[in-house]
């Protein structure tokens, strides 16, 4: 039994009534038919080739309104073969909403029953970035599926969810054993003409084979449920008709192959595929069938609840913008009435500090210009010390770290080379041209001229800043 919206039931429940339809049966699942496990059903005639509705489908829905005494109820529909045909395929990696659209554009391609127009539903198994992934998929004709809401429509009912039987089957292997949820496994549906595999991946219709009915094809059946993609065994269940069912596990049991029935209330069920389709149907184990409107509602549906987010979001964002203004704001004004408190000892600290901070501003210019300056006293010392012994300064200028010296030497150059040689002058020059002078004794002398700088320590050189970075200090101490 499905249950969501629908017509509402005992306690206030929405009841959604599942069908299993055939070409020439519909069977219905429902809390309120008084059939009870049995289900009910009703013989359909098979839908028109042409272009008009399903008639007896319709008959029979109102039939199956007035059994369980629903107005405006919604229904679930499974359909079982060969109203669909249901493959496993191998695509390249797709989103599954490309999936879909692929296999409707080309469906002739991948489906050998494909006629016309077709709607698609595909259950995707992901193996992997980059590798080709796994699709269930699901083909039914895009008329037919318009025939049974058409005649849904007639007989006051809505179609909710559209999928194969072996969605619903999936579902009811899962609900039967629950251990197939987390599992590899496989699932048999016997029927009179055929046995179904169902291929179980982690509690996901991953996909189906089929063969022929009972012991015919014993052996392929045995061969498949033994087939896993991983390491462990898969474990197997079976449901259907009882006879064909018993036949196929004989031939099983012989092959050592240990397969799980039903039991409980589910073994009510287990002797009809079309009840147990009709009781899960509309499943999402599997693919699911959606028409053009059902994917337009959901896109709506989709939309709307984008939209309230969207705007909750907006909401929350304005209400937290709007409460942490309010805190800032109410921060800044413990703030401004703290800072209003302490003002007047900080400005007094102010004055103070702007004293101190101008005398160790003086005292550091002071000493970086006492450190700077050149000590004539030693450097004339040294000069003279490098002067040869037959010259001598007749006069000496000095300014900043210039120096001129101006004196009487028989060769001047020696002089000059005397002076460059000495580590305490840089740039020695000559400052006006040599002159040959005659002295009073009548000897000749050349008169010379020569600036220099004196050259500043290391040591000095770095005092000023050494001085200024102390001076920082101190005020950081303040």
């Amino acid at each position: 039994m499905v249950k969501g919206s629908g017509a509402t039931g005992s306690g206030g429940r929405r009841i959604r009534s599942g069908v299993a339809i055939s070409a020439t049966e519909i069977c219905a699942a429902d809390l309120r038919l008084r059939s009870g496990s049995r289900g009910w059903r009703m013989p359909l005639e098979p839908p028109p080739e042409n272009g008009g509705g399903w008639a007896s489908l319709a008959n029979a829905l109102s039939e199956l309104e007035r059994a369980t005494g629903a107005t405006d109820g919604s229904l679930a529909v499974s359909l079982m073969p060969p109203l669909t045909e249901v493959r496993q395929l191998e695509l390249p990696p797709l989103a599954d909403e490309d999936v879909e659209r692929l296999l409707s554009r080309n469906a002739g391609k991948y489906f050998v029953s494909a006629r016309g127009a077709q709607l698609v539903g595909a259950a995707v198994t992901r193996r992997g970035r980059g590798m080709p992934m796994s699709v269930v998929a699901a083909a039914a004709p895009a008329a037919l599926i318009a025939k049974i809401h058409a005649a849904a429509r007639e007989a006051g009912w809505t179609v909710d969810d559209t999928g194969p039987a072996e969605s619903a089957w999936a579902a009811a292997a899962i609900a039967m054993w629950s251990g197939f949820a987390k599992r590899t496994s496989r699932v048999l549906v016997a029927h009179h003409d055929r046995t179904d595999v169902l291929y179980l991946e982690e509690g996901r219709l991953a996909g189906v084979r089929r063969f022929r009915a009972g012991v015919a094809e014993a052996s392929l059946v045995a061969d498949a449920t033994r087939e896993s993609t991983g390491q462990e065994i898969p474990r197997v269940g079976a449901f259907g008709l009882a006879a064909p069912r018993a036949e196929l596990l004989r031939a099983l049991g012989e092959r050592r192959i240990t397969v799980e029935l039903p039991v409980g209330t589910w073994a009510d069920l287990a002797d009809s595929p079309e009840l147990v389709a009709a009781h899960f149907a509309g499943s999402p184990v599997g693919p699911v069938l959606r028409s053009a409107e059902s994917r337009a509602v959901e896109q709506a549906a989709a939309r709307r609840v984008a939209g309230l987010v969207a705007t909750a979001a907006a909401v929350l964002v304005v209400a937290a913008g709007a409460l942490e203004l309010w805190g800032v704001r109410r921060e800044l004004a413990v703030m401004r009435a703290d800072r209003a408190k302490i003002k007047p000892d900080i400005a007094s600290t102010f004055v103070g500090r702007g004293t101190i901070e101008a005398a160790y501003g003086h005292l550091a210019t002071l000493g970086a210009v006492e450190h700077a300056a050149p000590r004539w006293s030693e450097v004339l010392t040294n000069v003279t010390a490098h002067l040869p012994d037959d010259a001598f300064f007749i006069g000496v200028r000095m300014r900043g770290d210039s120096i001129v010296m101006e004196g009487l030497a028989p060769h001047a150059a020696r002089v000059f080379d005397a002076l460059e040689r000495t580590s305490e002058l840089t740039q020695v020059r000559a400052g006006a041209p040599v002159r040959r002078e005659v002295q009073e004794d009548k000897t000749a002398l050349e008169h010379f001229t020569i600036a220099a700088l004196v050259r500043v320590p290391e040591a000095s050189a770095s005092v000023a800043p050494a001085s200024g970075k102390r001076a920082a200090a101190r005020k950081g101490g303040q």
